[in-house]
């Protein structure tokens, strides 16, 4: 057994030291002490993390709707779980995931560039018995080094449906288009991504029947790179200079819009026995009105007198309406 590092001489020294402030220094000239001068640990205490807040929420709700419309293709109960979302290089991945598995690359337009979701050999052969309606009773993989095109087909239909999904969750930050292009084995090199890429995993749990599987969902930064500060919950900031735009724009436009404007002519009341037995002809007598409401739209605005103008009917107005008819804003025209 070896001899401890410090001796209990040489630790209550130290701590005697440490709880003073001073610490006894051996160095070429003799023994000196030094203060311990305070560190002030706030400021760096901060810890940089890619959790991203808001694409986590956006899988949770990504999983609760997934579930209705995977039952539908496979047609069998089944549950998804949102795991966990991580950073890392393509290659770090690839080393995590060992064995053969299938990556079902999409075209995510708008974005510039593609994503990737990985499913296992395990789990495409449980979407092609499900799909056909086996129990998966008996493995038939085992040992097999490819995916034959009917497997790649079924997990096509699989991802098609995982990506609208994806789409209708994300509507809010961009209008995505999903389009398979190409099935690759995991060893096979692949042309959007390169081992080095960072990229953000996302991890789901997939319950089919009794059957727990597993699949991701790749997204390289370079292709979310616009939506980053969403996924971290950052807001915009404002361009001002922008919104005055936008401000003197939509004002010179409202200007020219082509409205209804209307007024009623008069009001009286009549017993409903007199209305059902009205004939062609008939006259209905209504006071003279002495004061109009004019309405755009059907929203009053101004209030004025009735009366007779150049030979027509006509409203002479008195004041504007402020949000009610008899506002107090006075205005005459």
């Amino acid at each position: 057994m070896s001899d401890p590092v410090l001796t209990d001489e040489e630790k209550g020294a130290l701590l005697d030291g440490m709880s003073s402030g001073e610490v006894e220094v051996h160095s070429a000239t003799g023994t000196t002490y030094a203060e311990v001068k305070p560190f002030d640990v706030g400021p760096r205490s901060r810890i940089v993390t890619n959790s991203y807040p808001r694409l986590q929420s956006l899988n949770r709700q990504f999983a609760s709707r997934a579930e209705t419309v995977i039952e539908n293709l496979l047609n069998c109960e089944c549950g998804v779980t949102f795991n966990h979302v991580a950073n890392r290089t393509f290659s770090e991945f690839g080393e995590m995931n060992e064995g053969l598995t299938l990556l079902l690359q999409f075209d995510m337009k708008p974005l510039d560039g593609a994503a990737l979701m990985n499913l296992d050999a395990d789990l495409v052969e449980t979407l092609v018995e499900t799909f056909y309606g086996g129990v998966g009773n008996d493995r038939t993989r085992d040992g097999a080094e490819f995916f034959t095109p009917g497997e790649i087909n079924v997990a096509r239909l699989f991802g098609n449906a995982v990506m609208s999904v994806i789409a209708e969750v994300w509507q809010p930050m961009v209008d995505l288009k999903p389009e398979f292009e190409i099935g690759h084995l995991s060893s096979s090199v692949i042309d959007c991504i390169d081992g080095g890429d960072s990229i953000v995993s996302t991890e789901f749990d997939l319950q089919i029947g009794d059957k727990e599987q597993r699949f991701h969902l790749l997204w390289p930064v370079t292709t979310v790179a616009p939506l980053v500060p969403v996924f971290d919950g950052q807001k915009r900031e404002r361009d001002t200079a922008e919104d005055a735009r936008w401000h003197n724009a939509l004002r010179g436009r409202v200007i020219d819009a082509v409205i209804n404007v209307a007024s009623h002519v008069g009001r009286t009341q009549m017993a409903l026995k007199d209305v059902a037995e009205l004939t062609p002809g008939d006259v209905i007598m209504i006071a003279n009105p002495q004061r109009g409401t004019v309405h755009a739209q059907r929203v009053p605005v101004l209030e004025g007198r009735f009366g007779v103008h150049d030979g027509r009917y006509a409203i002479e107005t008195r004041r504007w309406l402020d949000g009610e008819p008899g506002g107090d804003t006075q205005r005459k025209t």
